[in-house]
């Protein structure tokens, strides 16, 4: 988990309790399994071999629950992280059927950017996630999740002609996803593969910020189709084109070979299964998006 106290926040107890245990884990073996000069505890080269093998033995431990335990009784958690597009597209059915196969399994959802998300597998803090496949990774197995088309918006009030010349375009403030690896990168790493250089730009972390900023009329915003439905169809926003389209995001599920098991492959074919960025299952916030634009 990273920390004494996190993991003691994630198995419901006390830090004291889980230095406690540390410690008398540690007394068998003839090296230490953490490095405790710095004020953090870190894991020595012996610590991250141990913990290597600790997860392999887990996995065998998983394997054999999953072959000859009866999957009614079996219990499990699974601990998933989504970015905020999944949670509003595609997570309701992926959870519907995942409830159906794995009645007994908890879910441990976060969500958060892919960045953010792509740290906490790397950590050890998640099970699997689906981020956009933008971050580099090793030790991981990356199953493709499909793609989220992107477009450009403005408000419906915004004196602009339907399409663009890429001149003009340039000269209009673009409104990007925020946030280091997030989707605004990406977008921003297409537009210069084309050659396209912004005036200016605005960047938020949330979707539906950013849907209410473009409402209030303050520049053009790159938004997946999926959040921008909604408010093109109420007449709050319209798209806007460009000779060059639009980028399509691409995304994956993580999850560490050392730790993978059956179970963990079963959810990420159900997940492949339910896995649409393109149609939202969510209805945006149209009221709030309605008081930005006054």
């Amino acid at each position: 988990m990273g920390s004494f106290e996190k993991a003691a926040r994630s198995l419901d107890t006390s830090q004291s309790a889980i230095s406690r245990l540390i410690g008398e884990f540690e007394q068998g073996f003839k090296y230490p399994l953490f490095n405790r000069q710095h004020r953090s505890a870190y894991l020595t080269v012996q610590g991250k071999e141990v913990l290597r093998q600790a997860r392999a033995l887990l996995r065998q431990r998983a394997n054999l629950a999953e072959r000859f335990a009866n999957p009614e009784l079996m219990a499990s958690t699974l601990r998933l992280g989504v970015t905020e597009l999944a949670a509003i597209t595609w997570l309701g059915s992926f959870v519907a059927e995942l409830k159906v196969r794995h009645p007994q399994m908890r879910l441990d959802l976060k969500v958060d950017s892919s960045s953010s998300l792509h740290a906490q597998m790397r950590d050890g803090q998640l099970d699997a996630a689906v981020v956009m496949d933008s971050v580099s990774s090793t030790g991981m197995v990356r199953i493709p999740m499909g793609s989220a088309a992107f477009g450009w918006f403005c408000a419906s009030t915004l004196a602009l002609p339907a399409s663009l010349k890429l001149s003009e375009f340039e000269r209009q403030t673009l409104l990007i996803q925020g946030g280091s690896g997030g989707a605004g990168n990406q977008v921003e790493s297409w537009l210069v593969g084309k050659g396209v250089k912004p005036a200016n730009t605005i960047r938020s972390d949330s979707l539906a910020a950013l849907t209410g900023i473009c409402v209030a009329g303050l520049g053009v915003a790159s938004l997946p189709r999926a959040i921008a439905a909604d408010a093109v169809g109420t007449g709050l926003l319209r798209e806007v084109r460009i000779s060059l389209g639009a980028p399509r995001v691409k995304y994956v599920l993580l999850s560490r070979i050392d730790s993978l098991t059956g179970q963990q492959r079963d959810v990420a074919e159900i997940a492949k299964r339910n896995c649409d960025f393109d149609r939202a299952m969510i209805p945006q916030p149209e009221q709030s998006a309605r008081r930005l634009s006054c």
